[in-house]
């Protein structure tokens, strides 16, 4: 299966808006939306409580329309200025990998380096960081969307199992140091055989 994608400034605006508010942004977002919306309820009705409504409607305005503001003027930007996006990228899914192609720029990333894929806004997000990613836009996948998710999914699930399956067998150079253990016991055996020999034969 191959399909290609080219970035356009709302796709990059919302994985960054994925990326900001995500883990710890995320709580420390919620904590001072709770914080402003206090304030503005705090201070209704209160002699003196126009600075706490002014400062509680600073910080939800912050967080709600300043900050992506700024996120989607960033974007923008990258979209018109980084070469990355202003051609389009080309990925085939394979069994070993996602073959990915840039311009004359080539390479697979294997399976096993992915470990998480969700969805977002509109764009499948495929992580292989907690700062990286790919972004599958859903109109670039098109109607084959759900098949190119169950293929990536099944495949990611099976190198988690090969990985822990490797991980609890010790892997090939754990095979390796006990054949070699092995031999090396048969070996003492075999000396250990050949000094009783000899002692016998000298009484």
């Amino acid at each position: 299966m191959k399909f290609h994608t080219q970035l356009k400034a709302k796709d990059i605006f919302k994985f960054s808006l994925a990326y900001t508010y995500s883990g710890v942004q995320a709580i420390l977002t919620i904590f001072m939306l709770g914080v402003g919306a206090y304030m503005i309820v705090h201070g209704i009705g209160q002699p003196e409580g126009q600075t706490n409504i002014i400062f509680g409607a600073v910080v939800i305005a912050l967080f709600v329309v300043i900050n992506p503001l700024m996120i989607y003027v960033k974007a923008k930007k990258q979209a018109i200025e980084n070469p990355v996006y202003k051609n389009p990228t080309y990925y085939t899914l394979r069994d070993d990998g996602i073959f990915v192609e840039l311009g004359e720029e080539s390479a697979t990333i294997e399976w096993n380096r992915v470990y998480k894929i969700t969805h977002f806004m509109g764009l499948t997000l495929l992580y292989t960081g907690k700062q990286q990613a790919f972004v599958f836009p859903d109109y670039e996948l098109g109607d084959d969307r759900e098949k190119m998710l169950d293929y990536m999914k099944e495949h990611i699930k099976e190198a988690r199992k090969k990985a822990v399956q490797t991980q609890t067998d010790g892997g090939d150079i754990s095979k390796y140091s006990k054949a070699s253990t092995e031999t090396e016991r048969e070996e003492t055996e075999v000396s250990e055989s050949e000094v009783q020999e000899n002692s016998e034969g000298e009484e």
